[in-house]
């Protein structure tokens, strides 16, 4: 894939909504989990409205989808890929903490 300025201002973007902590723990649950927003409150200890708003950013750049049943609207992962991402960052970063080479 070429890579010109308008895709690497997106990567960007998404980079920039991973930079947060929460988002990246609500990713991990909703990876198994189809959940709405009491359950992801109740297992990411946040209070509801900083969940709401962090699963509107993520659903702003793609990386949930919802969908409505009843009262509740049901989030999950969109693309798992991008946890692929995260996990290749968190094994950068372990290794950066235990002064391991990054090669395998």
């Amino acid at each position: 894939m070429p890579i010109n300025d308008a895709i690497l201002a997106e990567a960007v973007k998404i980079y920039k909504v991973l930079s947060n902590m929460n988002r990246i723990k609500i990713l991990y649950f909703l990876e198994n989990h189809e959940a709405d927003v009491s359950r992801i409150v109740d297992h990411v200890q946040l209070s509801q409205p900083i969940v709401s708003h962090q699963l509107a950013i993520l659903y702003h750049y793609q990386l949930v989808t919802r969908h409505k049943r009843g009262k509740h609207v049901y989030y999950c992962l969109d693309d798992p890929h991008i946890l692929e991402m995260v996990d290749a960052m968190l094994g950068h970063v372990s290794h950066e903490i235990k002064g391991e080479p990054h090669h395998d």
